[in-house]
């Protein structure tokens, strides 16, 4: 048999115990592994358990700086890239209808500070 078929059909095997589910009349030709998955069941789900049940946190060593005001701002940009795609969202997840109202008050808050208080350019002294 063909090394990476056998790799394939190794890995779809693990992928169903790992999914905890048997192959069924999509890939009927994978039933004879299902004696497998149903005598493995257990001892994956309790396999998984141990993995995902961390008794103690585990030191952090390293330091990540980042620079708060850089991040909020990129945040507002793909907030304002996204608006009207969010706005679709906040219907059916509502807790984004925050997220849309901040961004939406930013946005006019930006707007009003460049009409009335417009930067400098680049070619003017700032004395």
């Amino acid at each position: 048999m063909n090394p990476k078929i056998c790799n394939m059909m190794s890995a779809k095997c693990l992928q169903n115990l790992a999914n905890l589910i048997e192959f069924g009349a999509k890939e009927s030709f994978m039933t004879p592994v299902n004696p497998f998955i149903l005598k493995n069941k257990e001892k994956m789900v309790n396999f998984l358990d141990e993995l995902s049940n961390v008794k103690q946190a585990p030191q952090v060593t390293e330091q990540v700086s980042s620079d708060a005001s850089r991040d909020l701002a990129s945040l507002h940009d793909i907030c304002c890239k996204y608006e009207s795609e969010l706005q679709q969202l906040s219907f059916s997840q509502p807790a984004l209808k925050k997220l849309v109202a901040v961004t939406e008050a930013l946005r006019q808050r930006e707007q009003y500070l460049q009409e009335n208080h417009p930067l400098p350019s680049r070619s003017e002294k700032l004395v």
